[in-house]
């Protein structure tokens, strides 16, 4: 795989969790090495001068045992992982070691993945000497909704290592004051929680909600129906796993200008045959001119994992350009648009100039 942008700069990669978001990434990062120019559903070409190309995986960490020992290229799709092949990924020569267990496979999941023996020993302090030794310059953390521990843990290895820190999922680690802490006396960049789609529910929901108020209707009622048939909705039909990812859906439509503390909004349905596609169904119901009333209904089908990979594109990228400027802690600035559950929320539109901004101010830095 070609790594090398028209920089010639690397962004170099760990991978907490070899899953169905981790194969779309991969394979998102191998076809931008194969082809030049604009990439459907890539925003920016460059970030702080760093191109989709430039990202070089250094270390995958799993539990599963089907999945440990093997190269990266080959483990993005073994089973559970669904996420469709589009792409022929070249053998990296990287292979996928044994990650933290602690509650990552709690639930569902449990009967579905046999953990790796070897697993149940790995420390904190060892991940954390393994993201030094590889050089790495961010960690992604895509391991399933509910694994506080787990998501919690390798915040920390990232954060002792000066690495700087992607949080994908729900649990909190930008919004837990001690973590970002630790980033904060050790120098790292954090980013979280809980990413986004490119275009998914919650970015359309969001969106609806911001042009029904900028029209100054009255919003009466909303709600957001999520079915698919990964192996992230199979954990998310335990009530217990979707708490955390119920509670961020409701913070973005908090965000977005409407009293969400009771909208249901949220993971509803496990369908196996439906892979990695998952649909949407969104109800909104507003008054406006004379009391009159509005009523939107919208169904949205995608393809659940590139939907997150094209985020993750840009995160990963902004994350390096933190590190480069030194930056600590949270990176407030952009994290409204790329995340469900920010420290600080902010509108669609609002969230997405404040992105835009901090990458202009990255291109002028070159």
């Amino acid at each position: 795989m070609n790594n090398h942008g028209a920089t010639g700069a690397q962004v170099r990669v760990a991978l907490a969790g070899v899953g169905s978001v981790s194969s779309s990434l991969v394979q998102a990062v191998e076809l931008a090495s194969e082809r030049a120019g604009a990439l459907p559903g890539i925003m920016h070409a460059e970030i702080g001068g760093y191109r989709l190309s430039d990202l070089e995986f250094v270390a995958a960490f799993d539990v599963d045992s089907n999945k440990v020992g093997a190269d990266l290229s080959k483990a993005i799709s073994i089973s559970p992982t669904v996420a469709v092949a589009h792409v022929d990924v070249a053998p990296m020569a990287l292979a996928v070691q044994c990650g933290l267990l602690l509650d990552g496979l709690d639930g569902h999941l449990s009967g579905l993945i046999q953990p790796h023996p070897d697993c149940a020993g790995v420390t904190i302090e060892q991940v954390s000497a393994q993201l030094v030794e590889v050089a790495a310059d961010v960690l992604v953390c895509l391991l399933p909704a509910g694994s506080t521990a787990a998501v919690q843990a390798y915040a920390g290895a990232a954060a002792l290592a000066g690495v700087g820190f992607v949080n994908a999922t729900p649990e909190p680690v930008a919004n837990d004051p001690e973590l970002v802490r630790l980033f904060e006396e050790n120098g790292a960049a954090l980013l979280g929680d809980d990413l986004r789609s490119h275009l998914g529910a919650t970015t359309l929901h969001t969106a609806l909600i911001e042009l029904l108020r900028t029209r100054s209707l009255t919003i009466t009622n909303t709600y957001q129906i999520n079915i698919g048939g990964n192996t992230d909705f199979l954990n998310l039909s335990d009530a217990r796993r979707a708490a955390g990812k119920v509670r961020t859906k409701r913070s973005a439509l908090q965000a977005a200008g409407i009293d969400a503390s009771h909208v249901s909004a949220g993971p509803n349905g496990y369908v196996e045959y439906l892979g990695d596609t998952k649909t949407c169904f969104l109800r909104l119901e507003a008054t406006s001119v004379l009391g009159s009333p509005l009523v939107m209904d919208v169904r949205l089908q995608v393809e659940d994992s590139p939907n997150a990979a094209g985020v993750l594109a840009n995160a990963v990228r902004v994350a390096k350009v933190a590190r480069d400027l030194s930056m600590a802690g949270v990176v407030d600035a952009v994290c409204p648009f790329l995340f469900k559950n920010p420290r600080t929320g902010a509108t669609e539109s609002t969230g997405l100039r404040m992105f835009t901004d901090f990458v202009r101010t990255a291109a002028a830095r070159d």
